[in-house]
C-alpha cells in the first residue's frame, strides 16, 4: 500500500513539481487545487502510467471552510488516510500600503493561515492515532528577511504559518512532525513578467546567482516527508540560494 500525501496549490508552481517528486516516490497524491481544471486532470492519468500511482484531484477553494472539510473527506474516502500533509497553497496580493483593506487582510488569512490551520487540526489527530505523521507548511523568506509594504498581508500570514508550524509540532509530538520550508525566489508563474533589471538585482543577491527552480523546493519537502528526517522537527528550513540583502 503505497503512502498518502495531500498537497494544496497543487496544479502548478511548487506544488505541482511536489506532485511529480512524491510521484516518483510511489506515493498517492491528493491534488487539491483551486485554479487549473485542465491541468489537474492531465496529471492524473499520466502519473498512473509513468509512476504507477493514484493521483486524485479535488477542487477546493480553500477560503472556504466547506471546502476544506470537503477535501479532507474525499481524500479519507479515496484513501482511508493521510500520511503526509503539504500546506502549499497561497494568496499573493501586491498593492498599497495605504489602499490595503481589512477584507484584504481576512482573504489572504484565509487561505494562508486559516487553511493549513483547519487541514492540521482534521487531519494530524489520524497520524498521531497511527503514530506517523509529517505537515510541511510553505511560508516564505518574506516572513523573515525580506519585507515589503506591498506585500504586507502576505508576509505577514506567511509570518504567522511560521509560529503555527512549531505550535503545531507540539501539540502533535511525539508521532506527527511538523516542519516549515522558507523558499526565497522560486522561477514560477508568479514572478514571469518581472523586469530584467529587478530579475538582475535579485539575482545579485542570491549566492547561486539564479531563482530555485519548483523541483528543488519539492525534493526538500520529500525528504522533510521521509524517515530520514525523523528527529527534524518543529524547523524552519530557508531554501534561498543564500539569499543576502533585501
Amino acid at each position: 500500500m503505497n503512502p498518502v500525501v495531500l498537497i494544496t496549490g497543487a496544479s502548478r508552481g511548487i506544488g505541482r513539481a511536489e506532485v511529480y517528486e512524491f510521484a516518483s516516490k510511489e506515493y498517492d497524491i491528493v491534488l487539491a487545487y483551486d485554479t487549473g481544471d485542465e491541468a489537474a486532470s492531465q496529471i492524473a492519468p499520466y502519473m498512473k502510467q509513468k509512476n504507477n500511482v493514484t493521483v486524485l484531484p479535488v477542487h477546493a477553494d480553500l477560503s472556504r471552510e466547506e471546502d476544506i472539510r470537503n477535501l479532507v473527506k474525499e481524500a479519507m474516502d479515496q484513501f482511508g488516510r493521510i500520511d503526509v500533509l503539504i500546506n502549499n497553497a497561497a494568496v499573493i496580493p501586491c498593492s498599497d500600503f495605504q489602499e490595503k483593506k481589512l477584507q484584504d487582510w481576512d482573504a489572504v488569512m484565509k487561505v494562508n493561515l486559516y487553511a493549513p490551520f483547519l487541514l492540521t487540526q482534521l487531519i494530524a489527530p489520524g497520524m498521531a492515532q497511527r503514530k506517523f505523521g509529517r505537515i510541511i507548511n510553505t511560508a516564505s523568506m518574506g516572513a523573515t528577511l525580506t519585507y515589503s509594504a506591498q506585500t504586507a498581508e502576505y508576509d505577514a500570514s506567511k509570518a504567522a504559518l511560521i509560529n503555527l508550524t512549531k505550535t503545531s509540532a507540539l501539540q502533535y509530538k511525539p508521532y506527527v512532525n511538523v516542519n516549515c520550508i522558507c523558499p526565497g525566489w522560486v522561477d514560477t508563474q508568479t514572478g514571469s513578467g518581472l523586469p530584467d533589471e529587478l530579475i538582475a538585482g535579485r539575482a545579485e543577491k542570491i549566492c547561486k546567482g539564479r531563482p530555485a527552480q519548483p523541483e528543488e523546493i519539492a525534493r526538500v519537502a520529500a525528504f522533510l516527508a521521509s524517515k530520514d528526517a525523523e528527529y527534524i522537527d518543529g524547523a524552519v528550513i530557508d531554501v534561498d540560494g543564500g539569499y543576502k540583502g533585501l
